[in-house]
């Protein structure tokens, strides 16, 4: 079971290379979809749980799409962690809808140094935008139908871990600089990303 961070996965699935991807299970945020196309037949996973320090949270229940995923989902829910295993359109789905998360609680919290739940409360329009751009984008490009109670979900989720900072970007490459390039190779337009993008000085032409 692979749980890096996305910026140590290439090297990573370098030395995985030789093994057998229906033994392989992937679990990270961002948009790794790209790094894993030699590796057909892996189990994938979305973790909807929060560990900071002391501070565990189960958001809601993990996902897991692939071979060994009915084992995982049953050995997490005896482990207290609620999992179920989905097939791959439905994985695909929560894929775009993870990213959306994942684009708020982020880039725009380091951009203008507040936390979530400030964020939320300053910049609502900029956030649901931020959202909508991720989500929509990593849609299209998985072949997924946004659902217009992502962003609920994620405002409710979002009261649990309103305490959230982040000091700075992290995985840019596989979160909001992912939504700008696939924006550009599906030629849609993802105008607040970029701009939060541009502030910190990471280039977005194409």
């Amino acid at each position: 079971m692979v749980s890096v961070r996305e910026e140590a996965l290439p090297d990573v699935v370098k030395r995985l290379r030789s093994v057998d991807p229906g033994r392989l299970v992937f679990a990270q945020n961002g948009l790794i979809r790209p790094l894993l196309a030699e590796f057909k037949g892996c189990t994938r996973g979305l973790i909807w749980f929060t560990s900071k320090g002391e501070f565990f949270r189960v958001l809601r229940p993990s996902i897991f799409s692939g071979p060994q995923a009915k084992f995982l989902a049953e050995a997490l829910g005896r482990g207290g962690v609620p999992s179920l295993a989905v097939g791959g359109d439905a994985f695909a789905a929560a894929e775009a809808e993870k990213m959306g998360f994942n684009c708020v609680v982020g880039l725009p919290l380091a951009v203008h140094q507040v936390s979530l739940s400030e964020y939320l409360e300053r910049c609502q329009d900029e956030a649901r935008a931020v959202f909508s751009e991720a989500a929509s984008v990593t849609a299209r490009a998985t072949g997924a139908a946004p659902s217009p109670g992502w962003w609920d979900e994620f405002a409710r989720l979002s009261v649990q871990i309103g305490w959230m900072r982040a000091s700075a970007a992290k995985a840019l490459e596989y979160r909001n600089g992912a939504v700008i390039r696939l924006a550009y190779e599906l030629n849609l337009a993802a105008p607040v990303s970029e701009r939060l993008l541009a502030a910190i000085g990471m280039p977005t032409g194409s």
